[in-house]
């Protein structure tokens, strides 16, 4: 009896120490949300895109916190693309209806993203790729330089609560104006966007 008292305060220290002081941020080790996200979980489908102008005011990439939300590209290569930050989660959400949904973690000053899945709507099939970049956190901006290949311009993604609020960085560029966005959700990929 004395043992299995020990063993329940043991086990109850663990589970105390074992908290996050930093609430709604997470270093990538945390959980603060206790939920993982879907594949499906947002649907976006724009003609928008981001700003290719090279980014220079970047601060020193030596990792740090990201706080849980929703980055979208805004500046270093044209493209429309997203990142959805909850927990451990993390979702690669696309511009075309298509996501990529995997984890991340912080690894000293370089962010880890190991993908489980694409999807596409509701259609979900094994995605099984690692990415690795070094980053950095400033205002509500998160810088990222996928190092592992030279050529690779450092990417500025802002903190957003919409996709589709268009502002100088973001924006359209062509005469077919779109942007559909859907949160907390499945789509449906068969409604054409533009």
């Amino acid at each position: 009896m004395k043992a299995a008292t020990r063993y329940l305060v043991l086990l109850s220290m663990l589970v105390v120490g074992c908290g996050d002081s930093n609430e709604g941020e997470v270093d990538g080790d945390g959980d603060s949300s206790g939920s993982a996200l879907k594949c499906d979980a947002i649907g976006w489908c724009t003609s928008w895109d981001s700003d290719s102008t090279p980014v220079t005011d970047a601060p020193a990439l030596k990792g740090g916190s990201v706080p849980e939300g929703l980055y979208r590209l805004e500046r270093g290569s044209e493209d429309a693309r997203a990142l959805l930050f909850k927990g451990k989660s993390v979702l690669k959400v696309g511009g075309l209806w298509g996501n990529i949904l995997g984890t991340w973690k912080v690894d000293g000053n370089h962010m880890v993203i190991t993908t489980t899945s694409s999807c596409y709507g509701t259609d979900e099939e094994p995605f099984n790729e690692t990415f690795r970049y070094a980053f950095a956190v400033k205002g509500d901006t998160l810088y990222l330089h996928e190092d592992e290949f030279e050529d690779m311009p450092i990417e500025a993604w802002r903190k957003v609560d919409s996709l589709c609020e268009e502002n100088a960085s973001f924006n359209c560029k062509v005469s077919n104006c779109t942007c559909k966005y859907v949160a907390n959700s499945s789509f449906d990929t068969s409604e054409r966007c533009f």
